[in-house]
């Protein structure tokens, strides 16, 4: 075992201190963090951004167009269509103003909106659409109460304008929403960036430099003359394994310290922390870089090239990344996506990170994401030991 910890402490060393490896390595890494921090620091989730819906008007009267002021002022991004457009068009969330709505408004009548949502929709954004749209139903009822137009008198323009500005009006109350559970519902700003980047650049970092380091110690003849050393197959097998662990192991704790530094300083404005369950995060990170590990091991006995390792460890990296949910929540992807998603180590690792992060879970949130990065490393390191040739 000495030998196997010589050989993968050499190595991590020689990674480790190579410019660019080290560029990639920690600077990137929070360079991305700091930036994607920022750019999406006002996404907090539904509550602060506008809400895609679809409306159907088939109203012909004017309550109809005041109706959808009302839509617009509580921040519904409203898409207009008429119904032969909305038949041969998609959509997410479609609200139906029937033809009588202004007529049956007028006569104090009750008015039964359409409402529909595609399965396949962020349920988050539906319930805040649920909410929303109560809210619009109530201020229009309350600007009618205050319009106070006699039942059955004719409309003059005059009236019209007065209940348009009654629509405008600012709200007198105001009412202040928060989760009410332990962390955030959907992560968002360095919430998502800190874990996310350190996600990928793991990734990304062991995966490319791995390879190409595999690959050139094939070509070169390195891993040919290791095997005339005492040391045997499955100890210069596992010396590998262990050296891109303990690089991905090394870059993860770098991160996590400038990630909690970054928030502490409140750099730009940012506020982030591991929170107490920071020792959770580290510990996962552990099967987390095994399983990286052990797929650069399988990439370096695959790729024949330098070129190969770079280009397709990049576009691999890259997927992972995506599918992965490294660039955005977990919760923002669809049902079909999250289960394409599951298949990559990557999807787990953000599960397990927000978990303890995000929602406050202790170190259950890290035993099922543990044991299914166990699988994948265990197989990826199998098909590696099969596919990396160690001698001449």
């Amino acid at each position: 075992m000495r030998r196997v910890l010589h050989l993968a402490v050499h190595d991590t060393k020689l990674f480790i201190l190579e410019r660019e490896n080290f560029f990639f390595m920690f600077g990137m890494p929070v360079m991305f963090m700091l930036f994607f921090s920022v750019v999406f620091s006002g996404s907090g989730g539904p509550s602060d951004v506008s809400i895609s819906l679809q409306v159907v008007n088939e109203d012909q009267g004017f309550m109809g167009e005041i109706f959808l002021d009302q839509l617009r002022g509580e921040e519904f991004d409203v898409t207009l269509f008429d119904r032969a457009q909305a038949d041969t068009t998609g959509y997410i969330r479609r609200l139906v103003v029937p033809a009588e709505f202004t007529s049956k408004v007028l006569a104090t009548e009750q008015v039964q909106l359409d409402f529909t949502k595609q399965s396949t929709s962020n349920i988050e954004y539906d319930a805040a659409a649920d909410v929303r749209l109560h809210q619009v139903q109530v201020a229009f009822l309350g600007a009618l109460i205050r319009w106070d137009h006699p039942v059955g008198a004719a409309v003059s323009d005059q009236d019209r304008a007065r209940l348009k500005k009654l629509i405008q009006d600012p709200r007198r109350i105001t009412v202040t929403q928060s989760f009410a559970g332990e962390g955030r519902p959907v992560a968002s700003g360095a919430g998502q960036s800190v874990p996310g980047m350190l996600t990928m650049f793991m990734v990304m970092t062991v995966l490319i430099g791995g390879s190409q380091s595999l690959t050139r110690e094939k070509l070169h003849g390195t891993l040919s003359r290791l095997a005339t050393t005492p040391l045997s197959h499955g100890e210069i097998i596992l010396g590998k394994l262990l050296h891109l662990g303990m690089v991905g192991f090394c870059q993860a704790m770098i991160l996590m310290a400038a990630g909690e530094a970054i928030g502490r300083l409140h750099l730009f404005g940012i506020e982030f922390t591991w929170g107490p369950g920071w020792w959770i995060v580290a510990l996962f990170t552990i099967p987390f870089a095994f399983t990286v590990g052990a797929l650069t091991l399988l990439f370096g006995g695959l790729f024949r090239t330098t070129q190969q390792a770079e280009s397709l460890g990049w576009l691999a990296g890259m997927i992972f990344s995506a599918l992965g949910g490294c660039w955005w929540p977990l919760e923002f992807m669809g049902s079909t996506a999250q289960t394409i998603g599951s298949i990559f180590p990557t999807y787990w690792a953000m599960k397990a990170f927000h978990g303890v992060v995000t929602f406050g879970h202790g170190i259950e949130a890290i035993l099922l994401p543990t044991l299914v990065m166990a699988g994948f490393g265990v197989l990826f390191a199998w098909l590696g030991a099969r596919t990396l040739r160690v001698t001449g």
